[in-house]
């Protein structure tokens, strides 16, 4: 059998249109799931009655559960209650709900990391509640765990191929529909892996870049 890539230039918009679709869903579902992520972790750290018991079993519910099956409930089984999502939002929702329980853990290391002096040298300086949170540990926190985050933020690009499976036109799903087209299994697969690799890259180099602009006061304290 002869290799052709020829084949697939016709789809070159429609692969670059996928890529974009697989792209802000999971800027999304990183940034809205991240933020949840602290909040889950808040309650589950917290005193409150009732809230440590319900954020705990929520981050071992989605942690010890496929996120396809997660897909599945909210697309084909919300509907039974009466709510009903179009693929893209299915796809947002799941992996958002899905990212705030791994987050959660995440930042649970990281809050962890930081020491407790620092927190009543805060409060020894006359800062309020809010600003001893902000500059004493959730800064500190994000900066020791913004590898792992990093990280977290690529599994859920390379996830949200996934969300293939009930129609959203993301990359994965483009793959397929041109496959069965052309029937260049290989060549397709190829170019759409090498896509999922070439960006999940760009990640991570602007990761690099964005936590040396952003903790730099680190990096100067290190110095």
């Amino acid at each position: 059998m002869t290799f052709y890539f020829g084949d697939l230039l016709p789809f070159s918009s429609q692969l670059a249109a996928a890529l974009w679709v697989s792209i802000y869903i999971t800027l999304i579902a990183m940034a809205v799931g991240s933020g949840f992520g602290v909040l889950l972790y808040l309650g589950k750290a917290g005193t409150l009655p009732v809230v440590p018991q319900v954020s705990s079993a929520y981050i071992e519910v989605f942690r010890n559960t496929p996120l396809l099956v997660q897909l599945y409930l909210i697309y084909f089984g919300l509907p039974e209650l009466g709510v009903n999502l179009n693929p893209t939002w299915a796809g947002i929702v799941a992996l958002t709900l899905n990212n705030a329980a791994y987050t959660a853990e995440i930042y649970r290391a990281g809050f962890e990391s930081v020491p407790g002096g620092l927190v009543e040298a805060g409060r020894a300086l006359g800062m309020r509640g809010s600003q001893v949170f902000r500059h004493v540990v959730f800064m500190p926190a994000t900066r020791n765990v913004f590898p792992a985050l990093t990280n977290q933020f690529i599994l859920l690009f390379l996830a949200s191929s996934i969300a293939s499976i009930i129609g959203l036109p993301e990359l994965m799903n483009s793959i397929l529909n041109i496959n069965s087209e052309t029937y260049r299994t290989f060549e397709i697969l190829a170019v759409g892996g090498l896509l999922y690799f070439v960006v999940s890259g760009v990640f991570a180099l602007g990761s690099k870049a964005m936590e040396s602009y952003l903790f730099r006061w680190g990096v100067r304290s290190r110095a």
